[in-house]
C-alpha cells in the first residue's frame, strides 16, 4: 500500500509551488514569450549565473554529447528540440501497452519538455536556448509517478545502458512525508523498488552518471533518490544532487538543502517566486511557446548541461571524472568548505572551460626554452676568457649569467628566464695552431611567470668538447656536447579553481621528471688589421636539440597535466663582426672588444610542449619569437703573457620580435 504514498514530481519537484502541477495551464498562468529583442542566452539568465558564454566563446555547446532525460515527455513538435531529439527515444507507456518500442508522442505534462528546454533547446535566434545547445536528447518518457516507477526506472537505465548513455537527468525525488512514519531508508527502498534500484547500480558500473535534483520541500536533507550514496556508498562516484539558486545567488526557500548528501552536491539555478516570474527559470512551454518557472528540476537539467559541454570539452574522459570536475570548479558558497546548505556550492561553466586555458600550462613551454638557453650557455663558455696563443695547454673556467623575457602571447602571461652556467675544462691537444679539450659544466635555470604563482627549475649537468684553430688571417673555433636535466615544474595558479572549495586548501600540482640535450655552436671568419683595430668577420652557427619522457603531476589529481613525451630542436645561423684594438698596460695586454651580429632562426620560432588534461590534447605554447635576431656585445680581456693567466669579463644582448636577452659572463684560464 506503500505506492498510494509515493509521490514523484507531482508534488516533490514539479518546479512551482507545491499546489501547482504542470498539467493544469489555468494555474500555470504560464508567461509565453516572443523571444523579443533580447539575445537567446540573455534570456535565460541562468545562463548568465554560470557563466555558459565562456563554453560558448570557444566553440563549445555540446555538440556531438548523447543525454539520457528520464521524464514526463518532450514536445517533439516544438522548434526548440528540431534536431535535438535522438531517434532511439521512446514512451514506456506505449512501448509496454503495445508489446514494442514506441517513439516518444509528446508530453501532456510539460514536466520533461521544460527540463529538456534547459538542457539542450536549440540556439535559433528566438526564445531561449539550452546550456548544451547542439546536444542530442535521449528521452525515455512515461507516467513514472505512480506504482509503475520500479518497473519503469529498471527499463529505463538498462535502455540508457544499452544505448551508451553515460549521463542521465533525472529530475525527480521522493518526499519523505508522504511515507508513512517519514522513513526512507535502505531497507524502504530495497524492499519497494529492487528493480529501479538493481538498475541503477548496475549501471553505476559503466560510469553512468545520474543527476538528481534535491527536492522542493525546503527540508535539511534531499529527497531520496538523490541521497542514493548514503545508502550506496559505490553509488557516490555517480550521483550529483543538485539544489536551487534564486536570481540573487542564494539559496531558493523552498529548496532543500544538501545536508546529508553534501560531498556530491551543489547548488544551480531553479529560479524563485510564483509561475511566469522573471525571478523563474525561461524554457520550453509543451505545445508551443516559452514560460517560466522555479524549482530544483529547474536547477538539476543546468548541471546536466553543463557535464554535456563538459563532455565536448574532454571527450576522452570518463564521465565519473566529469563528475568530479564539476564539482571542484564550484564557485564556494554559504560557509567556507563543502556546507550542508549547498555542498560545493554553485555551479560553475564558466570555471569548466577556465581549466583548459592556455596560462595554466604555459610554464611548461617556458621551462623547455629555459633547457634550450642553458646549452646556448654552455656552447659558448670554453672561449669565454681569451683565444689562448701561445704553445702551452690551459686549465680554465668560465660562467654565465643570463635573463631571457618572452613578451605575452594571447591567453599567456609572460615569462622569465633565468640560467646561470659554470663550466670548467683543460686543453688535450695544442699543436701548429689547433687546440682542443673538454669540459663539465653545470646549469640552475628558473623560469617564471608574470601574475602567476607558477615555476620551473632544472638542473643541467653538461659534458662537451672543443676546439679552435687559425692559420693565418682565418680561424674557427666550436664545441659540441650532451646535456641532461632534472626538470622541476610546479603550478600553484590553477584555472578553473578561483572561488572553489580546492582553492581554499591552496593546492599545487607538481612533476619531476629527466630531459636530455645535445648542443653545438660554430664560428668561423677572417681577421683583418684595419690599422688602429682588428676586425673579425665571421659566420656562426648555434644548435640545441631535447628530449624529454612522459611525466603527470602530482598533488592535483583531477586537474594534473600529463606531458607527453617529445623532441625539439632549435637552430640558428647568421653572420657578425667583432672589432678588437690591444694595448699594453704594463705587463699585462688589454683587449676590448665589441661585437654586432644578426641571425635567423630555423625552423619553428616558438617553443611548444604536448599536454593533456582529462584526455584532452592541448599543446603548451610560448608566444611566436621572431626569428630574426640582433645582437650586441662587448667584453675586456686581459692577459699576462708571463704569468700564463687570461681573464675576461662581458656582456651581451639579443633582441628579437618578442623576446629579450641578456647576458653576462667571466672566463678565467691558467697555462700549465
Amino acid at each position: 500500500m506503500y505506492y498510494i504514498y509515493i509521490i514523484f514530481l507531482s508534488h516533490a519537484l514539479i518546479l512551482f509551488f507545491p499546489d501547482v502541477a504542470f498539467a493544469d495551464d489555468a494555474s500555470l498562468a504560464s508567461a509565453q514569450l516572443d523571444g523579443g529583442s533580447d539575445p537567446e542566452t540573455d534570456a535565460q539568465w541562468g545562463l548568465g549565473a554560470i557563466d555558459a558564454a565562456k563554453a560558448y566563446a570557444l566553440g563549445f555547446s555540446g555538440q556531438g554529447v548523447r543525454v539520457g532525460v528520464y521524464d514526463s515527455g518532450i514536445d517533439t513538435g516544438h522548434r526548440e528540440f528540431a534536431g535535438r531529439l535522438t531517434a532511439g527515444s521512446f514512451d514506456l507507456d506505449a512501448s509496454l501497452l503495445v508489446g514494442r518500442m514506441t517513439p516518444v508522442g509528446g508530453d501532456s505534462l510539460g514536466h520533461g519538455s521544460f527540463v529538456s528546454g534547459i538542457i539542450a533547446a536549440n540556439r535559433d535566434f528566438s526564445g531561449m536556448h539550452g546550456v548544451a545547445y547542439d546536444a542530442s536528447v535521449v528521452m525515455v518518457s512515461g507516467d513514472i509517478w505512480r506504482y509503475t516507477f520500479d518497473t519503469y526506472t529498471s527499463y529505463a537505465y538498462q535502455y540508457f545502458k544499452a544505448f551508451g548513455i553515460d549521463l542521465v537527468n533525472a529530475s525527480l525525488g521522493m518526499d519523505d512525508d508522504a511515507v508513512p512514519g517519514g522513513i526512507v531508508d535502505e531497507d524502504f527502498l530495497q524492499r519497494y523498488f529492487p528493480q529501479a534500484l538493481a538498475a541503477i547500480r548496475n549501471t553505476a558500473h559503466t560510469g553512468t552518471v545520474t543527476v538528481w535534483a534535491v527536492g522542493n520541500d525546503a527540508t535539511s536533507i534531499p529527497q531520496a533518490p538523490a541521497r542514493l550514496p548514503l545508502y550506496y556508498p559505490e553509488l557516490e562516484d555517480v550521483t550529483l544532487a543538485v539544489a536551487a539558486l534564486n536570481r540573487r545567488g542564494k539559496r531558493a526557500r523552498y529548496s532543500a538543502r544538501c545536508g546529508v548528501a553534501a560531498t556530491w552536491c551543489l547548488a544551480a539555478p531553479g529560479g524563485e517566486g510564483r509561475v511566469g516570474s522573471a525571478h523563474g527559470i525561461r524554457s520550453v512551454k509543451s505545445g508551443g511557446g516559452y514560460m517560466t518557472a522555479r524549482g530544483t528540476s529547474s536547477a538539476a537539467p543546468h548541471v546536466t548541461g553543463t557535464l554535456a559541454v563538459s563532455r565536448q570539452i574532454f571527450p576522452r574522459a570518463d564521465m565519473r571524472d566529469l563528475r568530479r570536475l564539476v564539482l571542484h570548479t564550484a564557485v564556494d558558497l554559504g560557509d567556507a568548505g563543502i556546507d550542508a546548505v549547498y555542498g560545493w556550492g554553485g555551479l560553475s561553466l564558466g570555471n569548466v572551460v577556465d581549466t583548459i586555458a592556455p596560462h595554466g600550462r604555459s610554464i611548461f613551454a617556458g621551462a623547455a626554452f629555459n633547457r634550450q638557453l642553458s646549452m646556448q650557455q654552455v656552447s659558448r663558455l670554453p672561449f669565454a676568457d681569451v683565444s689562448r696563443a701561445g704553445s702551452h695547454k690551459h686549465l680554465w673556467v668560465a660562467g654565465d649569467l643570463a635573463s631571457m623575457r618572452i613578451a605575452m602571447s594571447p591567453g599567456s602571461p609572460a615569462t622569465n628566464a633565468r640560467s646561470r652556467a659554470f663550466a670548467a675544462g683543460v686543453d688535450l691537444e695544442e699543436q701548429d695552431g689547433l687546440r682542443a679539450g673538454i669540459g663539465l659544466a653545470h646549469t640552475m635555470g628558473r623560469t617564471d611567470e608574470d601574475g602567476t604563482a607558477n615555476s620551473a627549475s632544472a638542473h643541467g649537468f653538461h659534458g662537451f668538447g672543443y676546439g679552435d684553430w687559425q692559420d693565418g688571417a682565418w680561424y674557427a673555433k666550436g664545441a659540441a656536447g650532451v646535456a641532461s636535466f632534472l626538470q622541476k615544474h610546479t603550478r600553484r595558479t590553477l584555472p578553473g579553481l578561483d572561488g572553489t572549495v580546492l582553492a581554499r586548501s591552496k593546492p599545487e600540482a607538481r612533476s619531476s621528471s629527466i630531459a636530455w640535450g645535445a648542443f653545438a655552436h660554430a664560428e668561423t671568419g677572417r681577421i683583418y688589421d684595419l690599422g688602429p683595430a682588428d676586425m673579425r668577420v665571421f659566420a656562426r652557427f648555434t644548435g640545441t636539440a631535447q628530449s624529454y619522457g612522459r611525466v603527470t603531476e602530482r598533488g592535483l589529481p583531477l586537474l594534473g597535466y600529463t606531458l607527453h613525451a617529445g623532441r625539439r630542436v632549435s637552430a640558428r645561423m647568421g653572420l657578425g663582426m667583432r672589432l678588437s684594438r690591444p694595448f699594453a698596460a704594463g705587463p699585462v695586454v688589454v683587449s676590448p672588444e665589441f661585437e654586432l651580429s644578426h641571425a635567423r632562426m630555423l625552423g619553428r620560432d616558438d617553443h611548444a610542449v604536448d599536454t593533456d588534461l582529462l584526455g584532452r590534447k592541448m599543446r603548451a605554447s610560448t608566444t611566436t619569437l621572431g626569428r630574426d635576431i640582433f645582437g650586441i656585445g662587448g667584453a675586456l680581456r686581459f692577459e699576462d703573457p708571463q704569468r700564463g693567466l687570461a681573464a675576461s669579463v662581458g656582456y651581451a644582448g639579443s633582441f628579437r620580435k618578442n623576446a629579450n636577452r641578456h647576458d653576462v659572463t667571466f672566463g678565467l684560464s691558467l697555462k700549465f
